[in-house]
Parts: structure tokens; C-alpha cells; sequence
């Protein structure tokens, strides 16, 4: 409920959007807290290898260069906000031109289209939209 009304609220001060999103966990805020600690723990036992490509983190709008930095980056995600403009804009900047968007939707493709209308967005949603960004980023 009071998201509900924080909607309401942000409506009548001039909100062009404000909508309620169908998740199922409060992510990227302090709710997370206890699952934040909760995977810090699972997570010093997971083997994370040195990234052969670079890893950014929306937490910080940084990049991440070593396992332990991923580990810290994945952890302190759930309870950060998301900097998605921020990040977008810094791989634009460190000469990345495709994204490449895997899951059922391609939210992310639009959003990142309006950020940067350089960079290809590629929505991979099935066996064709896999072939199609695979080929578009050889």
C-alpha cells in the first residue's frame, strides 16, 4: 500500500510516469539487507574467475577487475540503487557499441535506445533474436 500511494503522490506533484513494477522481491534498496548478507556468505565459497571482459558495476559506475570486486559489487547491488543511465553512459564512453539484452522482454533495449542512439540494442528472446545478435556483434 504504500507504494501504491508513493505513486499517487508522485502523480500529483507532476510525475510524467510513475506505475507500479510486477517484481517479486524489493531489490536496490535496504529491504534487502538480510539477503545482502545472506549471499555475501554464499558467495565467499563461489569460485569467481578474473574477467576476460570488462565487468561494470552499477553500484559505483565503475569497473570491476578482480573476483573479489564482482563479489563486492554483487552483494552491495542488492541494496544500491540502479544507475543505469550512468552506466550506459560509461560504457559508451570506454567504446562499447552493442548491448545485448537476454531474458524475456527487451525493456532494457529501449531504454538504453533513449540513453544512447548510437549503441545497437539486441534483444535476445529466442533461437532467431540469438542468431540475429550473434551475427550483428562478430
Amino acid at each position: 500500500s504504500a507504494v501504491s500511494r508513493a505513486v499517487e503522490i508522485a502523480k500529483q506533484a507532476g510525475a510524467k510516469r510513475a506505475l507500479v513494477l510486477p517484481v517479486s522481491v524489493p531489490s536496490h534498496c535496504s529491504l534487502m539487507g538480510p539477503a545482502a548478507e545472506r549471499l555475501a556468505l554464499y558467495l565467499r565459497d563461489v569460485e569467481i574467475k578474473s574477467p576476460q571482459i570488462p565487468v561494470f558495476s552499477n553500484v559505483d559506475v565503475a569497473l570491476c577487475e578482480t573476483p573479489a570486486a564482482i563479489r563486492d559489487a554483487l552483494v552491495r547491488q542488492l541494496v544500491s540503487p540502479v544507475r543505469w543511465v550512468e552506466i550506459i553512459q560509461a560504457m559508451a564512453r570506454s567504446g562499447v557499441h552493442s548491448i545485448v539484452e537476454c531474458g524475456p522482454g527487451k525493456v532494457l533495449a529501449g531504454l538504453n535506445k533513449r540513453i544512447d542512439r548510437d549503441m545497437a540494442a539486441l534483444p535476445v528472446h529466442d533461437p532467431a533474436s540469438l542468431d540475429y545478435a550473434l551475427e550483428a556483434t562478430a
